[in-house]
């Protein structure tokens, strides 16, 4: 461009930028996006989702949280091993097909033991990769790792991917949103690409309260959580053999299971819809309270007869009642323990 008498050569530049991008604007330097109109959504007929567990673990990410050493490890190796075999998990029957694990904190003698437990066979379609391998075959998720797995995915084609634990596979700070973002996305669409679930345990925080939500108890950044196609969240008193497994996601129902572990198997069963049984047993522990109040004190024989219910069933929650301090022991009666309500104060009987 020559400059002409009278005129400011910078603004004429100026000009010309200007000009050239309201044109790649109108214009564009390419072809238009490639979009889906109104009519293509609505007039498709669009696949079911394709489930890992039906009902709980669809295709795409999933985060599996819970306090340390509650069991997320068993119930991830349970998932994976009824798809493997093409048994059940969690109550439901599984499709059978390859399994990926990463097991990055465990060797493989654990594995081992933890596999013989839960009764695994020979001849399954399972791979693992048990601690130390990680960094040097994959690396950080953030920083190539996860185009890594993605290829190795889209390869074998699993059915299921479980990478235990997410710390140990994003690098870096847990409640940077960017950072983890940054890690989960290439394994969130290529999940979706191969029509595959990938299953990531992490940790609740300390803070995690009695509301049993699967998404914000999540560990870090709520990027984490947001994220995930499907969050389930593993919650269980110390001490106590039962748990309760919250699930809520894009493609999943929100609901609640009960879980009690099988010792003989080493694996988690579902007893039924949580909600409903803390219903059920709410009702029998006033049966028994209404019991009590009629009869003044029984052993845990006849109050399991009065309310037609097993004797190991009724005694639970007779332990429950008097850990509430809505029952007590009152000594033996011929041999045996019995139970009466407690005084309340300003009672004058017991």
């Amino acid at each position: 461009m020559s400059k002409l008498p009278g005129t400011d050569l910078a603004a004429d530049l100026k000009a010309d930028i200007a000009a050239k991008l309201r044109q790649r604007l109108t214009q564009g330097d390419g072809p238009p996006l490639d979009l889906l109109t109104a009519d293509d959504i609505l007039a498709a007929i669009w696949p079911e989702p394709v489930w890992a567990v039906p009902g709980i673990l669809p295709i795409g990410l999933a985060i599996l949280a819970g306090k340390p050493k509650v069991g997320k490890s068993w119930l991830a190796l349970q998932i994976a091993h009824a798809v493997a075999a093409g048994g059940y998990a969690l109550g439901e029957q599984v499709q059978a097909g390859p399994v990926l694990y990463l097991a990055l904190e465990d060797p493989p003698r654990r594995l081992k033991e933890r596999m013989a437990a839960q009764r695994w066979r020979l001849g399954l379609p399972a791979e693992f990769m048990p601690l130390g391998q990680f960094t040097d075959q994959v690396g950080d998720l953030r920083n190539g790792g996860g185009e890594k797995l993605a290829r190795q995915i889209k390869h074998r084609g699993y059915r299921l991917v479980v990478i235990d634990t997410l710390s140990r596979s994003v690098y870096g700070d847990q409640n940077d949103a960017e950072k983890m973002t940054a890690g989960l996305t290439p394994i969130q669409e290529m999940a979706h690409h191969s029509n595959c679930c990938v299953l990531m345990i992490d940790h609740h925080h300390k803070l995690c309260g009695h509301d049993l939500d699967a998404v914000t108890d999540i560990l870090g950044s709520t990027a984490k959580g947001a994220m995930a196609d499907t969050a389930l969240g593993l919650y269980r008193e110390r001490g106590k053999a039962g748990a309760k497994l919250a699930i809520i996601g894009r493609d999943v129902e929100e609901h609640t299971l009960r879980l009690k572990m099988d010792r003989q198997t080493s694996s988690w069963q579902v007893e039924g819809d949580a909600d409903e049984l803390e219903l059920e047993l709410t009702e029998r522990r006033q049966e028994m309270l209404d019991i009590l109040a009629d009869i003044g004190a029984a052993g845990v024989v006849e109050i399991a007869k009065m309310l037609g219910q097993p004797k190991s069933h009724t005694y639970t929650r007779l332990q429950d009642l008097v850990n509430a301090g809505l029952v007590q022991k009152t000594g033996r009666g011929r041999g045996k323990v019995l139970y009466r309500l407690s005084q309340r104060e300003g009672d004058d009987v017991w």
